[in-house]
């Protein structure tokens, strides 16, 4: 009984300790991260979450296993960071002025739907409907990059540029549903030039919706 005591004294006397030490994350190493956040997102818009292993990032990344698990207890974890690294910044935004922010969010929408991780977004989609783990990892990541969105639309109606009644929702669908159904209904072989006349069409698009939520 003793000897309980004692060996119980000393169980919390370790752990007051380890509490009092700070908790130790994961080592930063930008390089390796950013390898390893291009071959995720790589991987992932080319076949979505059945695409996006461990395994395949290890060997596409030429990084090694142990490094990717001391980083992300698991692939949801390294979706989000991944999608933060490469994906929307939204947050980033803020020109000064409406016009310029829904010119800026358009630009950076058309130049991620159209670049290098361009089916992202079809499979966040599909892949948020089919599997839990996607959908639990994601929803957080969502719901951010909706808010964002919004504060443009809010600090537009603070800056007198939009009225009050304004629905933000709907200037965001006007603009992201356009630019997304722009792209998905070009031919291939006029994607080049859909490209090229992105400025001018962004600009034609954000003035119609200036003018249509003008007072």
């Amino acid at each position: 009984w003793y000897g309980a005591k004692v060996f119980a004294r000393r169980m919390r006397t370790v752990t007051q300790e380890s509490k009092q030490k700070p908790i130790q994350g994961r080592p930063r190493d930008p390089d390796l991260e950013d390898k390893v956040f291009h071959t995720a997102m790589t991987l992932y818009s080319s076949g979505g979450w059945q695409s996006l292993t461990f395994d395949r990032i290890s060997k596409d990344a030429s990084v090694g296993k142990a490094a990717i698990y001391r980083r992300w207890e698991n692939r949801g974890e390294l979706l989000i960071d991944a999608l933060d690294a490469k994906w929307f910044a939204v947050s980033n935004i803020d020109t000064g002025s409406l016009k310029g922010d829904l010119q800026a969010l358009a630009q950076m929408l058309f130049d991620k739907l159209t670049g290098e991780y361009g089916n992202t977004n079809f499979f966040l989609q599909a892949d948020a409907r089919k599997f839990p783990e996607v959908r639990r990892a994601t929803v957080q990541y969502r719901v951010r990059l909706v808010r964002e969105a919004m504060t443009i639309v809010h600090r537009g109606v603070s800056r007198d540029q939009l009225p009050l009644y304004i629905n933000p929702n709907l200037v965001m669908d006007v603009i992201v549903g356009a630019i997304s159904n722009h792209i998905a209904t070009t031919p291939p072989e006029k994607m080049d030039l859909m490209i090229a006349d992105a400025p001018q069409y962004i600009d034609q698009l954000v003035a119609m919706v200036l003018a249509g939520q003008s007072k």
